[in-house]
């Protein structure tokens, strides 16, 4: 239907320019960020819950009752309990580090605030990048390459791909992921302002990049990760298996890891052969504890 492909068209800059107009209302009228971060966030949830009816990639990747329980542990301890402690334990770390081994350096003053929302967000996605790209080789011979993989396979258990999926994070994937972004935004001296915006992002552009939504190949995808080149990323193809920026293409653009092409993904999960022994997508403490308790050569 038409109104279907100009939806799946504005699906992402509709929600981009909404979010945009709510931060920009909540710095000039100086609400509180707390607050506003949970509004933002519901209003997400929200606008993804009704466009995963409206225009759904496939209908087979709508949240099914069999598995509604483990996604709700997922987002309810994972997301709500774990990574709420994760962060503010991670970003305790970084201030500690930041008042006592570190001058910020002030680039705010005399710098446009758009360019330095920029800057923060390419300079922040760098570590996290490199970390998420050592997670994916998944090398035998490499004891830290095969933590990393199996801490971060959770994520990639699910056959299918939703909103829900999204809160599939293990709470140690969780709390690296803001060190790693949070250490150079600090340690450089960004703003109260610029933290919060670029928090906001990454909580955005996270659900949306996994939903059950059509889009199309557009010049967004160079710009902000979408769900056309983030699906692309959970592929069982590996030559699909790209696109490692969280949240900008900038540095899968910079390095060579992007993805992206006409259509959509077939299959989307971890490969399997008689080597692996991945815990079962309903067993939420086996997966919390997969890291931990499975052999060298669990997995790839």
């Amino acid at each position: 239907m038409k109104y279907q492909t100009t939806l799946s068209s504005i699906a992402v800059p509709s929600l981009l320019i909404s979010i945009a107009i709510l931060c920009y209302l909540t710095i000039s009228n100086n609400w509180n960020f707390e607050i506003t971060s949970y509004l933002i966030f519901l209003f997400t949830l929200i606008y993804i819950l009704i466009l995963e009816r409206v225009i759904p990639l496939k209908h087979e990747w709508k949240p099914k009752k069999n598995v509604l329980w483990i996604d709700l542990k997922h987002f309810i301890l994972s997301v709500a309990l774990f990574d709420a402690l994760g962060k503010m334990f991670a970003v305790s770390i970084v201030l500690y580090i930041q008042e006592n081994f570190f001058i910020p350096l002030d680039i705010c003053e005399k710098t446009p605030f758009i360019i330095v929302f920029i800057i923060a967000n390419v300079v922040g996605e760098f570590i996290p990048y490199v970390y998420h790209r050592i997670s994916h080789k998944g090398n035998k011979n490499s004891f830290l390459s095969l933590f990393l993989w199996k801490i971060h396979a959770i994520h990639h258990l699910p056959t299918s791909l939703n909103w829900l999926k999204t809160n599939w994070i293990h709470p140690i994937n969780m709390f690296l992921n803001v060190v790693f972004k949070m250490i150079p935004l600090l340690m450089l001296g960004f703003s109260e302002q610029i933290i919060f915006l670029a928090s906001v992002l990454h909580i955005v552009v996270a659900y949306i990049s996994h939903a059950n939504i059509q889009t199309k190949k557009s010049f967004w995808d160079y710009i902000i990760v979408t769900p056309q080149i983030h699906h692309f990323h959970h592929s069982k193809k590996m030559e699909e298996a790209k696109n490692f920026g969280n949240i900008l293409p900038f540095w899968d653009l910079l390095f060579g890891t992007y993805y992206n092409r006409k259509g959509t993904v077939e299959k989307v999960g971890v490969l399997e052969d008689y080597n692996s022994n991945y815990p079962n997508k309903k067993e939420y403490i086996k997966q919390l504890t997969f890291p931990l308790t499975t052999s060298k050569n669990c997995c790839r």
